[in-house]
């Protein structure tokens, strides 16, 4: 059987957004913050209207993206410390996207300022992100021999 390891790279960077998403929720439920992940990536489309459905998807295509990104640049920086190098371009792409959201979003006032926690909030998801992905690409992708 042949496997295509980059789309399998797409894919464990789309359920590694699972446990951010449930990190983020997780710290918003507590008082801390005011969207989770997938609420925040939904405002790249809806621009004012939060909904988890739609911060999904967009948050699965940034994350396979990432991953895939990340899977090609392994080919020439090599695997060792592989969780401290997805968590590194998991925090690049978490601040282009940051970047996005307050150019797009915040910028021209479709919603109110996000309180600084919510940054952090974002920060420690991404953080976790990063560290998932890591063990998914260790794990199902990086072992894989093609036939």
């Amino acid at each position: 059987m042949r496997f295509d390891k980059p789309l399998l790279a797409a894919l464990a960077g789309a359920l590694a957004t699972i446990p951010y998403e449930i990190l983020t929720r997780i710290i918003v439920s507590l008082g801390i913050g005011k969207y989770s992940v997938y609420q925040l990536a939904s405002l790249i489309v809806t621009l004012n209207r939060p909904t988890a459905t739609i911060g999904m998807l967009v948050s699965w295509i940034a994350g396979g993206t990432i991953a895939v990104l990340l899977y090609f640049a392994l080919e020439k920086i090599g695997t060792d410390y592989l969780l401290l190098k997805s968590i590194s371009i998991s925090l690049l792409g978490w601040l282009i996207l940051e970047a996005v959201y307050v150019w797009l979003i915040e910028g021209p006032k479709l919603v109110p300022a996000r309180p600084v926690s919510d940054y952090f909030i974002e920060l420690i998801g991404t953080i976790f992100f990063g560290f998932v992905l890591g063990l998914l690409l260790k794990s199902f992708v990086l072992k894989i021999k093609s036939t």
